[in-house]
């Protein structure tokens, strides 16, 4: 191997030789013992992994994988909240929005355009779903009420002002745990950088400021930050606190990593999204070493903790 390749050392070894390294050390200046790490609980997941030739979605609890896709199409950018599961699926001939129950044993179709909808979002009420569609030329952000999984027609969704030029392109919306501001990208600096948005609408305000680009937003759990991709050497997580506007690395790795989904407690990512290397990884939001949480089998990509 070469270059980085060379020296890379897979992120579920090296935690593992890590915590081996680590127990019943003493602090070599004081002979007090370090102390060991509390042991983060990892929420039931969800990603996407490849099955019989097509994308599909499936379940991670307790290191136990379960399908959830039941159909022979492409199912992908899963998010949960509120009891439910918003994903894009192309098994009605093009990328539309659908909606289902935690098990996907009931899927409802939310959207019916010729156009690309994808990349939903589902706010914490499980009222009103984001998300991306190009039916207006560039791609960008719409809004429909979430439907009952029984529901029999299709609402309109409806254009989201963001206070920018209709051509110009957005993507990957995220709420806020509140429900009051959704954070997408926009290319409208001539970068993608992270920008926030009222969930009603009205003018964004820019957030990042990133000379390589900003991608991905993922809000902490109590609002008053978002983690994010940065493309500056390796794609790496940074993690913006809103009330100063200050930046700073949240995780790297030798390995890059993906976007984040995040609790309370930890962020979930994956490691070489454009690859197979690597792992879904949980780092812990108040820092230290992250856990590998499973090995890819499937490229598994789009980890997704799961709201009950």
């Amino acid at each position: 191997m070469t270059g980085r390749e060379g020296v890379r050392r897979p992120l579920h070894l090296a935690v593992a030789a890590a915590a081996i390294a680590m127990a019943g050390c003493n602090d070599s200046s004081t002979g007090v013992p370090i102390p060991t790490p509390t042991p983060l609980t990892i929420p039931a997941f969800l990603v996407v992994g490849d099955d019989g030739g097509f994308a599909q979605i499936f379940r991670v609890q307790d290191s136990t994988v379960i399908k959830l896709s039941t159909t022979a199409s492409n199912d992908v950018d899963p998010r949960s909240s509120a009891g439910r599961i918003v994903f894009s699926s192309d098994r009605a001939g093009n990328a539309e929005v659908y909606i289902s129950d935690t098990a996907m044993t009931v899927s409802r179709r939310v959207t019916s355009s010729n156009a690309t909808d994808n990349h939903p979002a589902l706010d914490p009420t499980g009222a009103t779903i984001v998300f991306v569609s190009d039916r207006s030329g560039a791609p960008r952000l719409w809004t429909v009420p979430a439907p009952a999984l029984d529901a029999t027609v299709f609402d309109a969704p409806a254009a989201l002002a963001t206070g920018s030029a209709s051509a110009t392109p957005e993507g990957a919306p995220a709420w806020s745990p509140d429900g009051h501001t959704i954070a997408f990208s926009s290319t409208r600096t001539g970068r993608s950088e992270i920008f926030t948005v009222p969930a009603a609408g009205g003018s964004a305000v820019q957030i990042t400021n990133e000379v390589g680009g900003a991608f991905n937003p993922a809000w902490s759990a109590d609002g008053g930050a978002i983690y994010y991709t940065s493309t500056v050497g390796a794609l790496h997580l940074r993690k913006v606190q809103l009330s100063s506007g200050g930046a700073t690395d949240f995780a790297l790795d030798s390995l890059d990593l993906d976007a984040a989904s995040c609790n309370a407690t930890l962020c979930l990512t994956v490691e070489d999204p454009a690859g197979s290397r690597g792992s879904i990884v949980a780092f812990p939001v108040k820092g230290g070493n992250p856990v590998a949480v499973l090995a890819r089998t499937r490229n598994e990509r789009e980890a997704a903790i799961l709201a009950p």
